[in-house]
């Protein structure tokens, strides 16, 4: 079966060898489209764009238009290597990568053998999975990728249901999974399903091993309370979901395909409330448990590719807004480390106010515990007492209504607070905080001196 596309190595494009991608709890994935046709030198330039967000990874799509799905998918590792030039261009843009200090995670599926034409693959059988497995392990080796993102095709039939059966495609994957984590166990494996069957994650007997999964319950709940439909009550579960584990799943607010609530380039720039949701969106997937994704365009407020950011508005542009929130969720600043923590607790959320708010924490204890307050009404509040885990001095390291971040922004006076004993939201302190419409805030405390 001619499965395996021989590849000739060219060892000075791998760069430095030494890279270390991050571990699941300190992902911060941006979705990159590039156009394989650019230089090194314009693949630089925006690579330094992207880098400079504070984000740890790319999750790389190829720019090409493909003349059929199967173009680009499959069979997987190697349709990838069409996409982008063939298999040295591909470890010449990781190699950039690593350079910038991101990973690389790219998109693959074995759900179509369409390029095989009449060769069929019977998976059925186990020699043949074996091979498909050994030839996946050869070419993460030579291309040396952190990630793959695998579009399960619920469970990657990879023939017509009629013909293979469903357990079929999965064991195929639960193999594959297997193999490459025991080989490389820096590679990140990431489900994209619209299940959102925790056995993508799991790692029993059903489990596809996977290490996260796209949450794709987590972005309608939130977008359509940012729409002002959505009950609260659907955000504070959403918050608080995984798939077993805090960084089982990646959240998003904003993917083309499923919300489009973005405009294009060429429409016209965002109004207000737009501008407030967009930002407020991405300062909940930012402070939010999971593994946070964001796409091509968002820190421009669109949905177009990097370099067009660039030349929008400068109004409407917000790259310095995620780049704070991205420096708060590695905890830059050694105050805000419980944003890569396990621990959670969503302990205030009010229909009527439409406020909800959530204390994240890894070890407890200053620099460690963190507050999050979010608005999701276009009403400002003064004045609003919540919660505090506990006492004295809470730093306000974040306010989305900054008008640093848009001059659209209002930016409303939220300031520090000084939390005392008076129980409420079921926390032992609370204390009155200040937030404008359709923002976020983020509160921590100052790390006790050592």
């Amino acid at each position: 079966m001619a499965l395996t596309i021989s590849t000739r190595r060219d060892d000075s494009a791998l760069g430095d060898s030494s890279f270390v991608a991050p571990p699941l709890a300190g992902l911060v994935v941006y979705q990159l489209t590039l156009d394989p046709a650019l230089g090194s030198e314009e693949r630089n330039v925006v690579l330094d764009r992207v880098a400079a967000l504070g984000v740890t990874a790319v999750e790389l799509l190829p720019g090409t238009e493909r003349r059929e799905p199967s173009e680009q998918y499959v069979p997987a590792h190697v349709a990838v290597e069409r996409a982008f030039g063939g298999a040295a261009a591909l470890r010449a843009f990781v190699a950039d990568a690593h350079r910038h200090g991101l990973a690389v995670i790219v998109d693959v599926t074995y759900q179509r053998p369409d390029p095989f034409g009449e060769v069929g693959l019977d998976v059925a059988q186990e020699s043949v999975r074996g091979v498909i497995v050994r030839e996946a392990l050869r070419w993460l080796r030579d291309v040396r990728v952190d990630g793959v993102r695998h579009d399960m095709g619920a469970y990657a039939d990879l023939m017509d249901a009629s013909s293979v059966p469903r357990p079929v495609g999965y064991q195929l994957i639960r193999e594959l999974n297997a193999a490459i984590r025991e080989e490389f166990s820096h590679v990140v494996l990431i489900a994209l399903d619209e299940q959102g069957d925790g056995r993508a994650t799991s790692r029993d007997a059903s489990g596809a091993l996977f290490h996260a999964q796209w949450d794709t319950t987590y972005v309608h709940p939130i977008r359509a309370a940012l729409d002002g439909r959505g009950p609260m009550a659907d955000v504070r579960d959403v918050i608080g979901s995984s798939f077993g584990d805090t960084f089982s799943r990646v959240v998003y607010a904003h993917c083309a395909e499923l919300i489009g609530r973005e405009p294009a380039p060429t429409q016209e720039p965002l109004d207000w409330e737009s501008a407030k949701r967009v930002t407020l969106g991405l300062s909940m997937v930012l402070t939010s448990p999971g593994i946070p994704l964001l796409f091509q365009g968002q820190e421009a407020a669109h949905g177009g590719e990097v370099g067009d950011g660039a030349h929008a508005p400068r109004a409407h542009r917000f790259p310095d807004l995620v780049r704070d929130l991205v420096r708060l969720r590695r905890n830059w600043y050694d105050t805000t480390r419980g944003l890569s923590g396990h621990g959670l607790d969503v302990f205030h959320c009010h229909e009527d106010s439409r406020v909800v708010a959530w204390h994240r924490w890894s070890d407890i204890g200053p620099g460690d515990d963190v507050v999050v307050v979010a608005n999701l009404s276009p009403e400002t509040y003064p004045a609003y007492r919540i919660g505090f885990p506990d006492d004295g001095p809470w730093r306000l390291r974040f306010s989305s209504d900054d008008t640093s971040y848009c001059s659209l922004f209002g930016g409303h006076p939220s300031t520090d607070v000084v939390a005392e004993f008076r129980p409420i939201d079921a926390q032992p302190a609370s204390a009155e905080v200040s937030i404008g419409p359709y923002s976020l805030l983020v509160f921590s405390q100052d790390a006790w001196p050592v």
